[in-house]
């Protein structure tokens, strides 16, 4: 997702302004009105769909007639147009198919692989003509036209501009054929290119301007009719405009980008067209320009014209093995960072890694995420035991409050990996490669008092297309003429590599890559976040359950295809809940499908599925934590619990209490706290029974609705400042189950209803609050807060394989654009006065919160109309928990309650027997995120990380014949050995992952 900041606007209308005032804006026109010459109409027919159809089954359509002018269809229609028409045989010149048909379109070979990708351009304010228009509309005929010089072309269209709107009602503007002057064409370029030269050294090189205006005018004066002879003099005096060298001293590196969002103001089969369509473009200039290179990343897009367009798949290869196609980033999409769960963003290294390496033969070095939304303070050593050494962003240069301060840096995260990174000084990935982004990339580069190299990504991404040859004629022109840097096209790797020689010369920046902006992506769209969160934890779950059961083969391909369909889904615009309500309507269909699956499945392996009508004794559960857990289960009619013992499902105790009724909706106790509440729903205080401590400093755990008058990436720095309300309590009722206590709130606020469960356990210091929410409000934030009576500048926040720590007060402006900060499982705060306790928030499925003074603020639900209309109006299922524990996080165990409280533990009949467990851990310091069996065999993958940002000491022990065991990277390559028994000491540095490959087959284990 991406427009152009307004400030580069601003600045861009300048740089055209002064090409209107000093350059020949006219004579621009009139050389591009003369370049084409129409030599015939086409005759067309259509045929209109909801969904694409394949080019095979095209023919089984119905057609009618459709002429130039012509609406054709609504958002997201499909069409296959037929074009015919006949060419003259006494037209010599090359023929091209002039096109717009106010859409997106494909033209298709009679063999049925894409040729060539039409665009309308875009209804983005960003896309403007002082950018370069966008759209793609000519392409050669020549090998259409049979020898009588007849005509057919099929082309396969979808209503959506690059931005997914309708422009101009969809009304097709033009369809013909033309032949083209080259060297008008050429003239065309040169002299828009000397206009830009003109506007950009306007107070800069006062020399340089005296020569471009001074030639511009002798240009102006030749060119008084446009015959052969005046275009050719005038070229001689363009090119030797064109030799006027530049002394910057600043060398840019340029690759053609198309980074494509797999789904946002679209649906994702739109995508894989939009892929079609930019690949097709893409290679049609590779064969116009022989100097032309582009790069393109997520596995997953490839993946897509693999299966779906085969012919066009393999002229990909053919490039990428010439080396002029670059294969970007490790990832299987380019997937959000702060939501994913640790194991998940491992896995898009695997799976993306892999399929590069199995398909092109390449192994990928960088990290590409130029557009994510801010970076988890962990991902620089999950980058480097992938294998990468690189990374490349773009959007931290979107801060909204800070200036980030560097530009090409060493980015340490919270265990100590570094890894290399560069952020284009351009602060932008579909750089029109004009002279203004030129400039910028040189003259804003930070570390230019280190080396004089950037980065540049041309060409059109989010909607896709790519480059057009516009951005290649403008730097074949622009590189090294005065008053601009050297331009290079070249790879992003060969950029990479030269500066990686020197990166010891460059600054170091530690922990999170914090955006400042976009901090609703945190909250929005919940159930998908919800989803999300559930899948993740349940394929944990089943794959150890595999594993324990040895099972695993029989499942591994199918797993592997439920994977990569949930890494899909974290793709930066679609967990994060910025995208169209479509999106979401399929994506949690789909969630359904594979929740269900992944349900059986663990059904098929314990012998039955989880059946409440059983009497408790004969249930169990499965436990996949390496630590004795509880697991809970509310019937309606009974509460049921299970101690369970570490992997295993072995029961070590069990209760079981029917519900009854109980009359104070006040009050919950048990043997450590007392909880009251107020009349309007609210907790009153929270007692520590055995200190006396009052836990609360005012009132807590109600429901504040805040007005939002943003999108749904953002949230208004100052919303606590508009209109708000309390949501009303309208009934309270009070159960108890045995020893378990629970309060069941209903509160009501304009149309939306929320029923609110507050569940209290004997010798238990958790609360647990349980949100049925019915949401019909728009445009409203729901928050609920704790403000907790201790002394603290600081919460800890869970993050993937660790945590950090962020300040709790607002002395800074870093401080204070920090106003909703990311976890992923927990928050704390501890007392730092001596009080010996704290209090942490686990949820299950939200990480957008807020903590300042001594309050832990948690966002819910954010309801925008932008771009999904009416987001997250409808049903959401909420859980989360005040867990108040002595000392701090570490010592209170926060993440392993954290952990219990987010892992899913299957109940089934008793009689089923899972084994033993299938490794120990010695120290609980140290913890797995996966048990699974390796990509390419039958060896176990065990993934363990320290949690505690502490050294530690670990002992392992597997509990099943060894052959060897082995670290490996987190891609599973290069096995390194560690013991050939079962058994090993391991030494942990703080937060360190480590990949162990346990081996059992003879040729490991040599």
């Amino acid at each position: 997702m991406a427009v152009f900041l307004p400030e580069d606007i601003a600045v861009q209308w300048k740089y055209r302004r002064r090409e209107h005032l000093h350059g020949y804006p006219a004579l621009v026109r009139k050389l591009q009105a003369a370049i084409d010459t129409p030599i015939g109409g086409l005759s067309m027919e259509i045929a209109v769909t909801d969904e694409p159809v394949p080019f095979a089954e095209r023919l089984s359509l119905s057609y009618r007639p459709v002429t130039v002018g012509e609406s054709w269809g609504r958002l997201f229609s499909c069409a296959w147009f037929h074009l015919t028409g006949r060419v003259d045989p006494s037209v010599t010149e090359p023929v091209f198919l002039h096109l717009d048909l106010n859409g997106e379109a494909l033209l298709f070979d009679p063999d049925g692989t894409p040729v060539k990708g039409f665009t309308n351009g875009s209804s983005a304010f960003g896309f403007m003509g002082s950018l370069g228009d966008p759209g793609k509309y000519y392409c050669p005929l020549n090998d259409f036209i049979g020898e009588d010089g007849q005509l057919e072309l099929w082309l396969d269209a979808g209503m959506n501009d690059l931005f997914g709107n309708v422009k101009d009602r969809g009304r097709i503007r033009f369809a013909r054929m033309v032949t083209r002057n080259m060297d008008i064409r050429r003239l065309y370029y040169d002299v828009d290119a000397v206009s830009s030269l003109m506007a950009a050294s306007v107070g800069e090189d006062r020399e340089s301007f005296d020569v471009y205006r001074r030639g511009l005018a002798r240009v102006n004066r030749t060119l008084r009719h446009l015959d052969s002879e005046s275009v050719r003099q005038a070229l001689d005096i363009t090119a030797e405009l064109l030799r006027t060298s530049s002394k910057l001293d600043h060398d840019v590196s340029s690759i053609s980008h198309a980074h494509l969002d797999l789904a946002w103001l679209w649906p994702l089969r739109e995508t894989c067209r939009k892929g079609a369509r930019t690949f097709a473009n893409i290679l049609r200039l590779m064969e116009e320009y022989g100097d032309f290179r582009f790069g393109a990343s997520q596995a997953q897009l490839y993946q897509w014209m693999k299966d779906q367009y085969p012919g066009l798949y393999e002229q990909v290869k053919r490039r990428v093995a010439e080396g002029r196609w670059e294969v970007q980033g490790g990832m299987w999409v380019e997937s959000d960072t702060n939501v994913t769960g640790e194991e998940s963003l491992v896995r898009q290294m695997l799976y993306g890694i892999r399929f590069f390496e199995k398909e092109f033969g390449i192994r990928v070095k960088n990290l590409w995420l130029p557009d994510v939304f801010g970076y988890s303070g962990n991902m620089p050593q999950i980058i480097r035991k992938s294998g990468l050494d690189y990374f490349m962003t773009i959007k931290i240069s979107w801060n909204d409050t800070n200036t980030f301060p560097h530009h090409s840096f060493n980015w340490e995260g919270i265990d100590g990996s570094t890894v290399f990174a560069h952020m284009p000084p351009e602060g932008e990935y579909n750089s029109p490669a004009n002279s203004y982004f030129l400039l910028k990339s040189a003259r804003n580069y930070r570390e230019k008092h280190i080396d004089n190299r950037t980065l540049n990504l041309f060409g059109i991404g989010d909607g896709g297309g790519g480059a057009s040859a516009a951005h290649i004629e403008r730097i074949r022109r622009l590189g090294g003429t005065a008053p601009m840097p050297r331009v290079t096209m070249e790879s992003s790797s060969g950029f990479f590599k030269r500066l990686g020689r020197i990166r010891d010369r460059f600054p170091t920046y530690r922990g999170e890559l914090y955006l400042e902006k976009h901090r609703g992506t945190y909250t929005s769209q919940g159930r998908v976040k919800y989803c999300n969160r559930m899948m993740e934890r349940k394929l944990k779950t089943l794959e150890t359950l595999l594993v324990q059961t040895r099972r695993y083969g029989d499942y591994k391909q199918e797993l592997q295809d439920i994977w990569k369909e949930v890494l899909l889904y974290q793709f930066h615009d679609i967990l994060p809940g910025s995208s169209i309500r479509r999106v979401y309507d399929e994506c949690l269909e789909r969630y359904g499908i594979l929740d269900g699956r992944l349900d059986a499945v663990a059904a098929e392996i314990l012998g039955g599925a989880d059946d409440s009508s059983r009497p408790a004794d004969e249930l169990t559960a499965f436990n996949p934590l390496p630590h004795p857990a509880r697991v809970r289960q509310l019937t309606g009619t009974e509460y049921r619990q299970w101690d369970i013992a570490p992997l295993s499902n072995t029961v070590l105790g069990a209760g079981m209490w029917k519900k009854e009724a109980a009359a104070d909706t006040r009050r919950l106790e048990n043997n450590m706290m007392t909880v009251s509440f107020r009349r309007d729903g609210s907790i009153a205080s929270i007692i520590d029974r055995r200190s006396g401590r009052q836990i609360l400093r005012g009132a807590a755990g109600g429901f504040t609705v805040y007005h939002d008058i943003a999108n749904a990436w953002d949230i208004f720095r100052h919303y606590r400042l508009l209109p708000h309300r309390k949501m009303r309590l309208v009934s309270a009722e009070a159960f108890r189950y045995g020893p378990v206590q629970e309060i069941v709130q209903r509160y009501r606020y304009r149309r939306s209803r929320l029923e609110l469960r507050v569940r209290l356990e004997p010798d238990n210091r958790r609360i647990d609050f349980e949100v049925e929410a019915d949401w019909q409000d728009n445009r409203r934030m729901l928050r609920t807060a704790f403000p907790l009576n201790l002394e603290t500048e600081k919460a800890v926040f869970d993050i993937q394989f660790g945590h950090l720590e962020r300040t709790t007060k607002n002395r800074s402006r870093l401080e204070r654009a920090r106003y909703e900060v990311c976890g992923q499982n927990w928050a704390d705060m501890s007392d730092t006065t001596g009080a010996n306790w704290g209090a942490a928030i686990l949820t299950d499925s939200k990480y957008g919160s807020r903590a300042w003074g001594s309050t832990l603020d948690l966002h819910l639900i954010k309801s925008t109309n932008h771009p999904a209309i009416k987001g997250d109006i409808g049903r959401h299922r909420i859980r989360y928990s005040l867990f108040i524990h002595s000392g701090n996080h570490v010592v209170g165990n926060v993440d392993r309650a954290a952990m219990e409280f987010n892992t899913w533990m299957p109940v089934h009949p008793r009689r089923a027997c899972v084994g033993d467990a299938v490794f120990e851990l010695s120290d609980d310091a140290v913890s797995y995120s996966t048990l699974k069996q390796s990509e390419d065999g039958s060896d176990l993958i065990l993934r363990l990380y320290e949690r505690h940002g502490r050294a530690a000491s670990c002992r392992l022990k597997v509990n099943r014949p060894v052959s060897g065991i082995f670290e490996t990277n987190m891609v599973e390559e290069n096995p390194v050995r560690l013991t050939s028994g079962g058994e090993l000491d391991l030494e942990f540095s703080p937060f360190e992952v480590k990949s162990l490959r346990i081996a059992s087959d003879q040729e490991m284990s040599g």
